[in-house]
């Protein structure tokens, strides 16, 4: 699984490409022990940045949170299963706590390298040994595009799909394992990925661009404000937000994708009269034959959100009004531009 930090509140920004990137626990200094106001303080497992960050706190908590998104992980092992022959060799990208590289060695893999850049790798070897897998998990800590195999990969396992499906650099990561990580016509999980965007009206989302305008401001917040108005938010959208039916924004085939920016234009029409705040976006995926996953909304259990591309301004529209979109994102998902405008006439 991916290795960031899902937002936890209503809305937050995306901010990274791939996973979130974390700080380097090799990095920090190393305490040999604790002491408190009452004396010293047993070590607690796991390395003292581990236990001084509250980052990590946040990381741990995010993977537990996919753990028990029981859709998304029966999803993920159905596929699994239908893919993973015995004697493969198998590449788990952003492997997160490794639970997929678990169900790997289950289906019959005989080894398995588990790339992972963030410091859930800790955690993940300690259960990788909890669990019965260290001796067919190699565990490989970095970014895929910096990681060598010692042979080629007959499946390719990654969970490496964001709340607005692009956001997590799937293409990227995928394009380059095809050129370097794996086999000739090895398989991929998953396969394809499509991405919705629909009119979307919320007061309560857009408030991260009007609020740099609040009169309890003392100074001038242009500048946030305009960056807010380009930033990439996680919402929780409801059915009741959308304006209007949804439009497919894109259908990548993840076997022939190229490394390069994803483009796509298109109408959308008004079905109620409403304020427009921007454009929400969510994603659906074909993990292998009958086998999906998505977070199309609501939400209900999920642990995906949804993708939030607010407008400048907000614009009062009325059923039956037509709107005409622009989107262009980067193949690592770090770059989102997007053009919202009503059709006059």
């Amino acid at each position: 699984m991916p290795c960031g930090e899902k937002p936890t509140n209503r809305l937050s920004a995306w901010h990274s490409s791939g996973a979130t990137r974390q700080p380097d626990p090799s990095h920090a200094p190393q305490k040999a022990d604790q002491t408190s106001m009452f004396g010293p303080m047993p070590l607690l497992p796991g390395s003292a940045v581990w236990q001084r960050d509250r980052s990590h706190s946040q990381v741990l908590n995010y993977h537990l949170n996919m753990l028990l998104d029981a859709a998304r992980i029966d999803s993920y092992q159905r596929a699994i299963e239908a893919s993973v022959q015995p004697g493969d060799v198998v590449v788990d990208i952003g492997c997160g706590t490794g639970v997929l590289s678990f169900m790997a060695c289950e289906a019959g893999a005989k080894r398995v390298y588990a790339i992972e850049s963030g410091p859930i790798i800790e955690a993940a070897r300690e259960l990788a040994i909890d669990n019965g897998f260290a001796d067919r998990i190699e565990f490989l800590d970095g970014w895929s595009v910096d990681v060598d195999i010692p042979e080629p990969a007959d499946v390719l396992i990654t969970e490496t799909i964001g709340s607005a499906g692009l956001d997590e650099g799937i293409v990227a990561w995928i394009c380059d394992a095809r050129q370097r990580l794996l086999r000739p016509g090895a398989v991929l999980l998953p396969q394809r990925l499509r991405l919705w965007v629909a009119a979307a009206q919320s007061f309560d989302d857009h408030a991260v661009v009007a609020d740099w305008q609040s009169p309890d401001l003392s100074y001038d917040y242009s500048a946030a404000r305009r960056r807010a108005e380009r930033t990439l938010w996680f919402a929780d959208i409801e059915p009741s937000n959308l304006l209007g039916q949804p439009e497919l924004a894109a259908d990548i085939h993840l076997a022939t994708a190229l490394n390069e920016t994803i483009t796509s234009a298109g109408h959308l029409r008004v079905d109620r009269d409403g304020t427009l705040h921007g454009l929400a976006c969510w994603f659906d995926s074909l993990l292998c034959p009958g086998v999906t996953v998505d977070n199309m909304p609501p939400r209900c259990d999920s642990s995906w959100s949804h993708g939030f591309l607010p407008l400048a301004e907000p614009l009062a529209v009325s059923a039956g009004d037509r709107l005409t979109w622009e989107l262009s994102v980067s193949a690592d998902g770090e770059h989102w531009t997007w053009q919202l405008d009503s059709i006059e006439g």
